[in-house]
């Protein structure tokens, strides 16, 4: 990247990673996490599989085997918050408070 300052090789890799087909990313990286909040953010404003769930199908965590499908279910918070996302991040999140209340 020809005159793009090194200190933002990171944030382009993170861009680029986040609109791949499939994501494998490592479950206590923030770097990941990232990832997976702007794979988010994509599968909400491109309504993808699994958008109004607020799962991401194709992303996936290569440690532990345990935790490789973990966003493929939705999951409120829980846990440690600063290494990973929840879909709390970016689902609905083009939906007013008004549009989000329950009738009685």
């Amino acid at each position: 990247l020809e005159g793009v300052n090194t200190n933002y090789f990171g944030m382009v890799d993170q861009l680029i990673a986040s609109r791949g087909r499939i994501f494998f990313g490592c479950w206590f990286s923030t770097f990941t996490g990232f990832i997976t909040r702007l794979r988010g953010y994509h599968s909400q404003n491109e309504k993808a599989p699994g958008y109004k769930e607020g799962v991401l199908p194709t992303t996936f965590y290569y440690a532990t085997l345990d935790r490789k499908f973990e966003l493929h279910e939705f999951a409120p918070l829980r846990g440690g918050f600063f290494n990973r996302e929840f879909p709390t991040s970016w689902r609905n999140i083009n939906m007013g408070i008004g549009m989000l209340k329950t009738k009685p």
